[in-house]
């Protein structure tokens, strides 16, 4: 074959991992596990928000930039987290990033779905890691899929872990979210969940531990910061450890892995982020009043009260037929003297309506009384 003929990468065979054996299972600590299963929504909610640091070296050097963000989306119906973060950098001039992809359960962090990349760009040598993690929602199993390019050659591998495995199961994009939420709460103990060992496919434990709180300068402004240590086991290494700290509102202000000679730190102090306060509106009683007391209120009643009596006496003037009726009505009322004065009424007003027959006993009132005068 000519050496110059492009190659076909080799490609190893997929590997479908079964479940680990329940005396080698990690397991979340039960103050993890309740920490999961009362989510404060309203704290949660205020995670919303961008971080934006920049990547430096041991002697101040810019080596890159890390961004992380939170959102709320609606993904098939469903109203989620997005967690977003990439890290993009130079180390002794080769190119080095990772990106994270990471759907969320808003009521206790659980998984959907994950996309976490990696790549170094090594001349001759460039590695890119591929890894893509889903939970089927009818049966709660978690899907890890990951494939390795490293030169010409292709990893791919396949875990499968059952629901009842992923008790406190976290994320690299779930950790993103848990530890703004765990110093907006103010949590100082110390607790265990379990994730992903990326190198063995196996599930093992990690650890978050308080820091204590310091004083961290960024631009020329002293902030109070609060850390969170967290390690994660591994099965073929040392653990991974990371220390990160925070503003009490959650804000990334300074991220660095044990033994990297990289730190990600704030640049420019962002705007805290505080909850709403309600404010209580102040309830007056009611005070009682005497109009008759109101000397405007009084003088207005009055006003008014001459207005319509010289408005009905003027209606009146220019409508005598009206006072007459009245009269004759009266009249006939005292004189009848029935018991029931409405039918009585509607009887003799009947008369002036076409719509109804001339007999009436306003007729017949008439009628008796002529008969009275005759006799």
């Amino acid at each position: 074959m000519d050496e110059t003929e492009p190659q076909e990468p080799q490609t190893a065979e997929i590997d479908e991992a079964q479940p680990n054996k329940e005396e080698d299972q990690a397991k979340a600590g039960e103050s993890a596990l309740k920490f999961l299963e009362k989510i404060d929504q309203e704290n949660l909610n205020l995670c919303i928000f961008k971080d934006e640091l920049v990547t430096v070296s041991d002697d101040g050097k810019t080596l890159g930039e890390f961004h992380t963000s939170v959102e709320k989306v609606t993904r098939s119906g469903d109203v989620l987290f997005l967690v977003h973060a990439n890290s993009h950098g130079k180390v002794e001039d080769t190119p080095m990033g990772t990106t994270i992809t990471a759907y969320l359960n808003p009521n206790d962090l659980s998984l959907v779905k994950q996309e976490h990349t990696e790549y170094v760009k090594v001349p001759g040598h460039e590695l890119e890691k591929k890894t893509e993690m889903f939970v089927d929602p009818d049966t709660g199993t978690l899907t890890v899929k990951r494939q390795v390019i490293q030169g010409d050659e292709i990893k791919r591998s396949v875990h499968n872990f059952s629901a009842d495995q992923l008790g406190g199961f976290i994320t690299e994009g779930t950790n993103l979210l848990l530890q703004r939420l765990m110093i907006r709460q103010e949590v100082r103990d110390e607790m265990t969940f379990i994730t992903l060992d990326s190198e063995s496919g196996k599930l093992v434990e990690t650890e978050y531990k308080p820091i204590p709180e310091r004083k961290q300068q960024v631009s020329k402004q002293e902030l109070q910061v609060y850390g969170i240590e967290r390690s994660i086991a591994s099965h073929r290494d040392l653990p991974y450890t990371w220390q990160t700290f925070f503003m009490e509102d959650g804000h990334m202000t300074m991220r660095v892995q044990v033994g990297s000679p990289a730190i990600a730190t704030l640049e420019k102090v962002p705007r805290l982020i505080e909850r709403d306060e309600v404010e209580v509106k102040p309830v007056f009683g009611k005070k009682p009043m005497n109009w008759e007391e109101d000397m405007e209120m009084n003088s207005r009643f009055l006003q008014r009260k001459e207005e319509l009596k010289a408005g009905h006496e003027t209606y009146l003037r220019e409508h005598p037929e009206a006072s007459a009726l009245l009269a004759d009505f009266f009249q006939f009322l005292l004189l009848r003297r029935p018991d029931d004065v409405v039918c009585f009424a509607a009887d003799f007003f009947s008369t002036f309506s076409s719509s109804f027959p001339d007999a009436s006993s306003y007729k017949h009132s008439t009628t008796e009384l002529a008969s009275t005068d005759k006799a």
